[in-house]
């Protein structure tokens, strides 16, 4: 409790450790909240994209939107007490509520669930879901705060998990997965989803094999997913059945490829649905904006030296005149040729040592 978890002590050292060459300065520069902003575009949720067209004064920080939700307090008052209120436990308290909206925005953009107790091969016992998550943020919820959580932001923005049930609107997440059934089934050979038709979803045949389903992104990369089908597989989430109370499993139609398990690394069966390829279109996007943003600090002088997640390390001389921080933070806020409305910000500083 005093010194905080050992994980991210040493995280913190490991990043002090890297320092640029003598006379010289690191100017350090992230797209703020860029999931956030490239979902809320691809999905054209109205709400998500008006906290990013508020004025810098008022922050446009989506997890405080998202926690006015949570908690009926105005948007002003929460920012107000987190970023200019003396008032300690105003601070803490407004704190407390961006630190509890950030997981929701994060995770159940993507349609991640509340979570449960689950057990590994082991044994031992894990959280799933938005609880898990959370947890591996430092954030403590309880499971009931996480379903509340999840089900607060699903009511919230339409645009993104909306059913198509008793009159709701189909959110994207429906929509890729009606995409992507038409294209594999052959019912529509292509599809075309997204601000401007900016993503198009087809297929590639294989001799001898499913087909491989290709999604182009707007910067006109692909993402590709081998032996794609539709298939009818369980869903990580489960139902309770209104007769018995019993919790039981869902079986539905799913998209499904082959690719490799991130932690065996064998080629294996993966199950999909909407959540997942929304977030695989996401972070794409995210990562095609980075590393146009990378190759125009190298056309104004500005020495690429590394990136980490969102964000940019350039060298420069340690000299006030000298391009840096400024140059970069105006280099990330204009928008990119191929996705010109998808609004974009950034936050960033200067230093001698590299830090958070």
């Amino acid at each position: 409790m005093r010194y905080y978890s050992p994980l991210i002590i040493s995280k913190n050292i490991v990043r002090t450790v890297f320092v640029p060459p003598e006379d010289q300065r690191f100017n350090v520069c992230d797209l703020n909240a860029i999931e956030t902003r490239v979902g809320a575009w691809f999905a054209q949720c109205r709400p998500l994209l008006e906290v990013f067209s508020r004025s810098v004064e008022n922050g446009g920080d989506p997890y405080i939107a998202f926690g006015v939700k949570m908690t009926g307090i105005p948007y002003e008052k929460i920012y107000y007490d987190l970023k200019k209120n003396s008032d300690k436990v105003a601070k803490a308290a407004a704190k407390l509520i961006r630190q509890m909206a950030k997981p929701g925005v994060l995770g159940a953009i993507y349609r991640m669930g509340g979570g449960k107790w689950a057990t590994d091969e082991n044994g031992d016992r894990y959280k799933t879901g938005l609880w898990g998550y959370a947890e591996s943020m430092g954030i403590d919820l309880t499971q009931e705060q996480a379903h509340q959580v999840v089900k607060i932001f699903r009511e919230s923005y339409p645009e993104i998990c909306g059913n198509g049930y008793s009159g709701q609107m189909k959110g994207i997440w429906v929509q890729l997965e009606d995409a992507v059934a038409d294209v594999l089934k052959g019912e529509r050979t292509v599809r075309k989803l997204g601000p401007f038709d900016c993503v198009t979803i087809d297929k590639v045949p294989i001799e001898g094999r499913n087909p491989m389903l290709r999604i182009q992104l707007p910067s006109g990369r692909y993402l590709h997913y081998m032996d794609a089908a539709i298939e009818s597989r369980q869903m990580p989430w489960t139902y309770i059945d209104q007769d018995t109370g019993e919790e039981k499993p869902v079986f539905r139609p799913a998209f499904t490829y082959y690719g490799l398990d991130q932690e065996t690394h064998q080629w294996v069966e993966i199950i999909s649905h909407g959540g997942h390829i929304f977030e695989n279109i996401v972070q794409a996007i995210a990562r095609d904006v980075l590393a146009d943003k990378l190759l125009e600090f190298e056309e104004i002088g500005l020495e690429v030296c590394g990136h980490v997640h969102d964000e940019g390390i350039t060298l420069s001389l340690d000299d006030p005149f000298a391009p840096g921080v400024i140059q970069m933070e105006s280099v990330m806020n204009q928008p990119v040729t191929w996705a010109p409305t998808l609004p974009l910000g950034s936050d960033g500083f200067e230093d001698h040592f590299y830090h958070k």
